[in-house]
């Protein structure tokens, strides 16, 4: 066999990395490297420790299945108590309370997101100490990296969606403006799990549109009997990260309805079908646990009504409701008020601002492909319907419209491209430049979050060192009262239980169900308005011990503010554990 001269071989080399399959691969090459040092970059600069109550209360329920192989809390509302002593009978509870100890079982999140955070814990071998001098919690570091796989993985199912619905060149720029968004940077070190959720909805949208497309070509059975089947699997899983995501099934059983050529709502239906067979499980648990399919998820759309303004609800041991006419009119209200508020706010301000705009423009246009057509109002559906369900539950259900984002950017994009081509500049500089503007106006966001003055510390409240000092103080299975339960749960792996919302209640909880050592205010508390709240409002209880006037048979009554000499924090407890 004839060997290739020196000469021949370097200039194939060079044609190559020039033109060539060489070519490609240093693009493809340096774009990931781009990717990665942008996801490395922001949470260098931006991440100092978790700042969302939400992201706590998940990570210690991570921890907590990790530990205890079992979904149970150290984050304890009083209106929890009232419920799950109320939903099961007192014979019931010593059984419950034997097989689950001192925990108390979780009824009000799903499991999909602890059960992945505990098996990274568990993997990893991270350690829940808080090094001397550390700011950030080493296991909110593994926490980010998940988020960030997530949201890369996220990105890839974009890049797929787009090439089978539109083309690659769509599909590559959709890409970038995914992540060159400072609204996907941000959500991805942010804890909360919303990555993972939007992961599970942009898989299941492009696997029912590749059912959908192969089932149209007559394809054989298994290249589109599968694809459903991942689909729905998708939709289960992103139910049970986060329960907001169901406004994406009847969105996705309306648009496998509208595209199969035979059987069309049969399908749909069966779609339905699998999707609540395969969330059954769980809904069986918590009707075992709490008496109800979804525990007391549903009940916190009383908070912040009428009946309960700001968390008083939470903090409530004895709800009073008055009457379904009354929790009516006030859910109600509240609907009106938060859905106004939604449109005017969360949902015209969707990602960074401007492709939310084309994406509401670009319904005026119609696509030639049915698919596209199809699928465009389908999503809207969902949008729509996040938003009525989010009009009852606030602003924790409104943040996940954050897993239609990359569907926005993909359609807002073809539109916007769409009119480039109708425009016929004729020029291609032209067309550059209008792409290149789209990008920057985009990634400016972005940019002046990286530029200087950088994010800090999230104190006030949150210091790693303050909670991890308090609670400390407190023996592992002794009980701390707080305003921030969830991160001296977390810190400081504690049982918390919410502020009450009276004293009163306090000294019920105290005496008849769990006897408390520490009470912990923070500026969640301070901060509240002085006349409205703290005076005469929900904590006026409160105010007087807040004030330093400790009542005479208070049972904890020696103390110290933190950092010392000011008036951020105040720990309180039963003897001065501090010189022990």
């Amino acid at each position: 066999m004839s060997v290739k001269p020196f000469e021949s071989t370097m200039q194939d080399l060079v044609y190559n990395m020039d033109v060539g399959m060489g070519l490609q691969i240093v693009k493809k090459g340096l774009y990931v490297l781009f990717v990665l040092t942008l996801f490395l970059l922001y949470p260098f600069t931006q991440f100092h420790g978790f700042k969302n109550a939400e992201a706590m209360e998940y990570a210690q329920l991570g921890r907590n299945l990790m530990t205890h192989g079992h979904f149970v809390t150290k984050c304890i509302r009083p209106s929890t108590l009232w419920y799950l002593s109320a939903k099961n009978s007192p014979k019931d509870q010593p059984a419950a309370r034997q097989e689950l100890g001192d925990y108390q079982p979780d009824v009000l999140h799903p499991p999909v997101y602890p059960a992945v955070l505990a098996a990274a814990f568990k993997a990893t071998d991270v350690s829940f100490t808080l090094n001397r001098g550390a700011w950030v919690f080493p296991p909110e570091k593994i926490i980010t990296a998940i988020n960030i796989v997530f949201t890369l993985l996220t990105g890839l199912m974009i890049f797929l969606l787009g090439h089978r619905l539109f083309d690659r060149r769509v599909a590559v720029l959709a890409l970038t403006l995914y992540f060159l968004s400072n609204t996907v940077l941000d959500m991805s070190i942010s804890g909360l799990g919303i990555p993972l959720a939007t992961f599970f909805t942009t898989a299941a949208c492009y696997l029912a549109v590749t059912a959908a497309s192969n089932r149209q070509e007559q394809t054989s059975a298994i290249r589109w009997v599968m694809p459903l089947l991942l689909s729905a699997v998708c939709c289960i899983l992103a139910f049970l990260t986060r329960y907001g995501t169901v406004a994406i099934v009847p969105a996705l059983a309306l648009f496998l309805g509208l595209s199969f050529p035979q059987k069309k709502w049969a399908w749909a239906a069966g779609f339905l079908l699998i999707f609540a067979l395969g969330i059954s499980p769980w809904l069986i648990r918590n009707t075992i646990v709490s008496g109800n399919p979804l525990g007391m998820a549903p009940y916190t759309a009383l908070t912040d009504t009428n009946l309960f303004e700001d968390d008083l609800f939470e903090r409530t041991h004895q709800p009073s409701f008055g009457g379904p006419s009354r929790i009516l009119n006030a859910l109600w209200a509240k609907w009106m008020v938060t859905t106004a508020s939604a449109y005017q706010e969360n949902l015209r301000t969707l990602g960074d601002g401007l492709l939310i705009c084309i994406f509401i423009a670009m319904f005026m246009h119609r696509f030639i492909r049915p698919t596209v057509h199809r699928l465009r109002w389908c999503l809207a559906l969902g949008m729509v319907t996040l938003v009525l369900i989010g009009g009852f539950f606030g602003e924790a259900t409104l943040r996940l419209l954050y897993i239609f984002w990359p569907f926005v950017i993909l359609f807002a994009l073809a539109f916007f491209l769409v009119l480039l081509e109708r425009l016929n500049f004729g020029i291609r500089l032209f067309n550059l430049a209008a792409k290149a503007a789209l990008i920057t106006l985009s990634a400016l966001p972005l940019i002046f979050t990286l530029l200087p003055p950088r994010a800090g510390i999230p104190y006030p409240p949150y210091h790693p060192p303050f909670v991890s000092l308090v609670s400390n103080m407190l023996e592992p299975n002794e009980v701390i009262c707080t305003d921030m339960p969830w991160a001296t749960a977390w810190y400081g792996n504690r049982t918390s239980i919410l502020l009450p919302g009276t004293l009163q209640e306090f000294y019920e909880i105290n005496d008849y169900t769990r006897r408390i050592h520490g009470l912990y205010f923070t500026t969640l508390t301070r901060d509240k308005p002085y006349a409205r709240t703290l005076l005469t409002g929900s904590y006026k209880s409160w105010f007087p011990i807040l004030e330093g006037k400790i009542p005479n048979d208070f049972p904890l009554a020696q103390g110290f503010a933190l950092p010392p000499n000011t008036a951020d924090q105040l720990f309180l407890t039963d003897r001065q554990r501090w010189k022990d």
